[in-house]
C-alpha cells in the first residue's frame, strides 16, 4: 500500500509542478526561462502560493530600481514597492536607481513584504 502511495505521489508531482508554472508564468524551474516576466504590480499575487519546500524555483521580474548598494563583493539591487524584490548579484553593471531592469534568480520569500533572488542576474531593459 505504501509503495503504491509513493509511486502515485511521484507520478503526480510533475503534473502539479506543470500546473503551478502554467498559472504562475513568471516562475520557472531552476535555470529555465520563464513564460514571461512579471511586472511589479503582478508579483505579490503571483507569489502568494509558491511552494516553500522542495526544488529551487526561479522568478523573473521587471521593474525600476529603487535601491542599488554594494558591499564591495556583492551588489544588492531592489525593485518593486509592494512586494520588494532584492537581487543579489556579482556585478552592478553601472545600474542606478530609476533604471528599468529585468531580474532572474532563485526565489526565496523572506517575509510577507520581502523576497530575495539569490543567485540572480539583472540586466537593463530598453525603455
Amino acid at each position: 500500500m505504501w509503495r503504491a502511495l509513493i509511486v502515485m505521489g511521484v507520478l503526480a508531482s510533475p503534473a502539479h509542478a506543470d500546473d503551478f508554472f502554467t498559472s504562475h508564468p513568471a516562475f520557472s524551474p531552476a535555470e529555465t526561462p520563464p513564460t514571461k516576466s512579471a511586472q511589479c504590480e503582478e508579483v505579490r499575487a503571483m507569489a502568494e502560493d509558491v511552494p516553500r519546500d522542495g526544488d529551487r524555483v526561479d522568478l523573473s521580474v521587471i521593474g525600476r530600481l529603487t535601491l542599488v548598494k554594494t558591499d564591495g563583493a556583492l551588489w544588492y539591487l531592489v525593485v518593486c514597492s509592494d512586494l520588494r524584490v532584492m537581487c543579489v548579484a556579482y556585478q552592478g553593471n553601472d545600474m542606478k536607481v530609476g533604471d528599468r531592469v529585468e531580474m532572474r534568480g532563485a526565489y526565496r520569500r523572506l517575509d510577507p513584504n520581502h523576497a530575495v533572488l539569490d543567485p540572480c542576474l539583472a540586466t537593463a531593459e530598453p525603455e
